[in-house]
């Protein structure tokens, strides 16, 4: 196996991630895990991960120039990871897209097409970053939207589920799965020793704990506070979130249910997530113009 920037960060990340979508990409996992570079399916062409829309809402070619009015796309999909490789697209590149739309002067604003069921959660970040100095509009059109999906969209400045059919919404929690191969090796013959120095007690302590099924320090010292960042994040960026306990602790809706908790803002389609940018670059321009 070549080194894979996905690989390592399968191997190190903790995850926003709905558990059962992880589980779905277990063989994923393995493939990126144990394969070379020829032996997995490449990534999509950036033609389908990036495009632009006239004000008419045609897809732009790209080998033409975008008319002034037009509106960028940047398409999410899949798990949520930090660095791009070659198997999948990662937040450093959907983001260089995304910032390249923000420069250019006739993009009126942007529609993320998030569909994902989370990721990593260093992923989240270059997200944030952008969306925080951002000064044209995003709309979040979702699908599947959990865990480190809805991270990102709670900080669009509109989310919108593209259907009332399949779209959900949730799973704000952190969680962290490891295996444990101590009697496999043993079994194998192999005895594995680790040796920590004296100025070292602390290294790898909720880890070495949780090995003896002992879950608390990692809970307390790594998973709840990133869960209690989530949560906060996800209180300040919806008001008007109802049920908090409850939405907080990791419950997936679909969107008729999603809609009425306050964790979107709409039902709707790529049409009305269109007309909806319009609005609000010309709402913004008119403040612009007024100040």
């Amino acid at each position: 196996m070549i080194f894979s920037k996905t690989a390592s960060e399968i191997k190190r990340g903790i995850w926003f991630m709905e558990p059962r979508i992880a589980l779905s990409y277990a063989d994923v996992v393995s493939n990126v895990l144990n394969k070379t570079q020829k032996e997995i399916d490449p990534r999509p062409d950036a033609v389908k991960v990036r495009q632009a829309l006239s004000p008419g809402g045609v897809y732009v070619n790209n080998d033409e120039e975008i008319p002034e009015g037009s509106i960028g796309v940047v398409a999410i999909h899949g798990p949520m990871i930090k660095y791009g490789d070659w198997c999948s697209y990662g937040a450093d590149e959907l983001v260089g897209f995304a910032n390249e739309f923000e420069s250019n002067e006739n993009i009126i604003g942007q529609i993320w097409l998030m569909d994902s069921g989370g990721g990593s959660v260093a992923a989240v970040a270059p997200y944030l970053d952008f969306l925080a100095k951002s000064k044209k509009p995003v709309v979040a059109l979702c699908d599947l939207c959990a865990s480190a999906n809805y991270y990102v969209a709670s900080s669009t400045d509109y989310i919108m589920a593209e259907n009332d059919i399949s779209a959900m919404f949730g799973s704000i929690g952190v969680m962290i799965q490891f295996a444990d191969y101590k009697k496999f090796y043993e079994e194998m013959g192999i005895t594995l020793h680790e040796i920590y120095a004296d100025q070292s007690t602390n290294k790898n302590k909720d880890f070495r704990a949780a090995l003896e099924n002992d879950y608390e320090p990692m809970k307390q010292e790594m998973l709840n506070p990133l869960a209690i960042q989530f949560q906060n994040h996800v209180k300040a960026k919806r008001p008007n979130l109802k049920k908090q306990n409850e939405v907080l602790s990791g419950k997936m809706y679909y969107a008729k249910e999603a809609l009425d908790l306050g964790l979107i803002d709409q039902i709707g389609n790529m049409d009305r997530a269109i007309e909806k940018v319009k609005f609000l670059a010309s709402a913004r321009s008119l403040i612009s113009n007024n100040y």
